[in-house]
């Protein structure tokens, strides 16, 4: 990985609970992965899923994983800078990092709260 790990911010990776909540990442932090070269991206994102998946790096879990993580980053920072989609959807955050559902406040039920 060599220099390109260099530029890298670090993930806000709380190792007492074992978990990285999106939600908390700070806005300077969440632009600077964005703007990243791809390979940067990749090394990054890689890097965060194997804190807290056991997949072989090459196989299709892995990188769903990764892609998952590139799009819940790009989905959070719409949420935060466009008012209409924060003020009228709500995410809900894994405590991986990732967003697992948005839904739509306008149809919120207590029943959008039970795991099935």
């Amino acid at each position: 990985m060599g220099r390109a790990v260099e530029y890298l911010p670090s993930f806000s990776y709380d190792i007492m609970t074992h978990q990285f909540l999106l939600e908390e990442f700070p806005d300077d932090a969440l632009d600077q992965v964005l703007s990243l070269p791809p390979k940067g991206k990749s090394i990054y994102f890689t890097r965060l899923a194997k804190q807290f998946y056991d997949f072989p790096e090459e196989s299709d879990e892995m990188k769903n994983i990764v892609e998952s993580y590139v799009s819940s980053f790009y989905l959070e920072k719409m949420y935060r800078t466009n008012r209409f989609f924060n003020e009228k959807f709500t995410p809900v955050y894994t405590t991986t990092g990732l967003i697992r559902n948005i839904w739509a406040d306008l149809f919120f039920t207590d029943d959008d709260l039970v795991t099935h």
